[in-house]
């Protein structure tokens, strides 16, 4: 079910380049469309949690947790909130250490020296959420209340972890893109390079591009069946550098380049 992108109350984070409409369900759109011209926030906080928008052209294009959830197919109803209670995980194996980071678990696995096959899981099913959708710098350190968390198989399952990854990478996002922007006021060294990069769920980003600019996206990726999550419906066909990108905006075409509004789940 196709959700009204409605245009946010107020803006920040400003992006760069121009674009123009949109098209709804997969209709092409005749007139120019340079690509992104910026990136905004919504500054209202609804139900659904705060949205980045992407203005093409006239139109705004949304990336929020409406889009997140069926992307990644995680659960994205619920409260992320849980007590403090001492870990036997971190007791049992970490209890030397101050604080554990992600290469912490890595080394441990490594070490294969587990009590039983359900402690091997547990921590495996930590390193996972950690490597993937809250995927941080390997050195960060894991809060405890994770460990705890794992502990409870059924508990952990049932977890909404899409909303603490939808949160974090969309606090990644924004706060990547406002620090490029304020990079971008400053004076420039000659040489200089601006460059940034995205942890936690940066792939749903992605996916949620291939969906949008279809025209573009087919250019280096394959498309399958209409899988669930929809992230499985996507593939790449190599190694995809930024000036792929770029070539496959000139080879389309701008007047080329279609728009899809993404259906979201109800």
């Amino acid at each position: 079910m196709s959700e009204k992108n409605t245009r946010p109350k107020r803006r920040s984070v400003r992006v760069t380049a121009k674009s123009s409409k949109r098209s709804s369900a997969g209709e092409s759109s005749k007139n120019p469309v340079p690509v992104i011209e910026r990136m905004v926030s919504d500054a209202d906080h609804s139900r659904m949690g705060d949205a980045l928008w992407f203005e093409l052209g006239e139109d705004l294009d949304r990336f929020s947790i409406n889009e997140f959830y069926p992307i990644t197919g995680m659960k994205c109803v619920g409260s992320t909130h849980l007590p403090m209670v001492e870990s036997r995980l971190i007791s049992r194996y970490f209890s030397a250490l101050r604080g554990v980071s992600r290469e912490n678990l890595e080394l441990e696995m490594s070490n294969a020296k587990f009590d039983n096959d359900d402690d091997a899981v547990k921590l495996s099913l930590l390193y996972i959420i950690f490597c993937i959708p809250l995927s941080n710098a390997s050195a960060v350190k894991i809060d405890p209340k994770f460990f705890t968390l794992a502990n409870n198989l059924d508990a952990f399952n049932d977890f909404p972890w899409g909303v603490l990854s939808w949160e974090a990478t969309r606090a990644v996002i924004f706060n990547t893109m406002e620090m490029r922007m304020s990079s971008k006021r400053r004076p420039l060294k000659k040489n200089d390079k601006v460059h940034y990069s995205i942890s936690r769920f940066s792939h749903a980003l992605l996916v949620w591009a291939y969906e949008t600019l279809l025209s573009i996206a087919s250019k280096f990726t394959t498309k399958y069946d209409q899988a669930i999550p929809r992230m499985m419906s996507w593939t790449t066909t190599g190694n995809v550098k930024f000036d792929d990108v770029l070539a496959a905006f000139t080879s389309v075409g701008e007047s080329q380049v279609v728009i899809t509004v993404m259906t979201t789940w109800s």
